[in-house]
């Protein structure tokens, strides 16, 4: 192992706990928080960041399901459908991963964080509610194919995004469907699992997945997801998730003021003569 191996592995490792402990607390699988992560502080290409995120996300989230099927707080039926759409979603999502521009990545993750912030705000339930039971679920053909349309949406953005759709299925099945909190999150969480399997895979394919530091990031998402997933279902998370929205604003004005510099510098080599133009005008002189 390099030594710049080492230097960046235990920040990895706290980089994947932290991941996995908001993952599994919020049910969003976690790369709301790895992709920016990476990035900002191990430097990974933004690209390479988003595809090795949701390659991690698959221990963590696994882990975060753990404490909240004990707690019966996952709708195995629903997860179901949502499984259906996500994976195709996910499919296609990561084929047409490499053809978007780094900015246009950056800025959408921003854009999405963001969303994810003021939902979190403006949510009345917290992690720590107690859960009712099942939601009266529309069985009719309608109610089915809106669950994979929902999930079809989430594989799709998750798969670009880097993150595990959990930020389209959790609003989702808590305002369209009337989903207690918990079990939202519980049953989103495992639809996150196959879905960033997918997408993994398909990025992997293609040579963006970074599978050592993904391995690295696991190693600590797998502690983080079960204690967030263990949290979510006894404590409530009010304050917890103030200071998550907190922290995000934070690393979303990082991450927003870094793509503008990326994209100035950009703009400069673009613009600059190449050494071959100066010496055809300077022969043309």
């Amino acid at each position: 192992m390099t030594s710049q191996s080492l230097r960046r592995l235990w920040p990895a490792v706290l980089l994947g706990l932290v991941a996995g402990f908001q993952g599994g607390l919020f049910g969003v699988g976690g790369g709301i928080v790895m992709v920016p992560g990476m990035v900002l502080f191990l430097a990974i290409p933004q690209h390479r960041a988003h595809a090795t995120s949701l390659a991690a996300m698959i221990a963590s989230s696994a882990a975060a399901v753990i404490p909240l099927a004990l707690s019966h707080s996952i709708d195995w039926d629903t997860a179901g459908f949502l499984v259906v759409g996500s994976m195709l979603g996910a499919y296609l999502g990561a084929r047409m991963f490499s053809r978007i521009p780094e900015v246009w990545l950056a800025g959408g993750f921003v854009l999405l964080a963001l969303a994810s912030a003021v939902r979190m705000l403006i949510e009345r339930d917290a992690a720590g509610v107690a859960q009712t039971g099942t939601p009266g679920i529309d069985a009719s053909w309608i109610g089915v194919i809106g669950f994979v349309l929902v999930g079809f949406f989430a594989g799709a953005l998750g798969a670009l995004m880097g993150v595990g759709g959990g930020i389209v299925n959790v609003p989702a099945l808590v305002t369209i469907y009337s989903f207690e909190q918990h079990l939202a999150q519980g049953t989103s969480l495992a639809v996150i699992i196959p879905t960033a399997l997918v997408a993994a895979i398909t990025h992997g394919r293609r040579g963006h997945v970074d599978w050592r530091l993904a391995a690295t990031l696991a190693c600590g998402g797998l502690g983080g997801g079960y204690l967030g997933g263990w949290t979510a279902s006894k404590v409530n998370g009010a304050l917890l998730r103030i200071l998550f929205v907190c922290f995000l604003l934070l690393m979303v004005g990082r991450m927003m003021v870094r793509t503008w510099r990326r994209a100035r510098e950009a703009r400069r080599k673009t613009a600059a003569p190449t050494p071959a133009a100066e010496s055809l005008e300077e022969g043309e002189v």
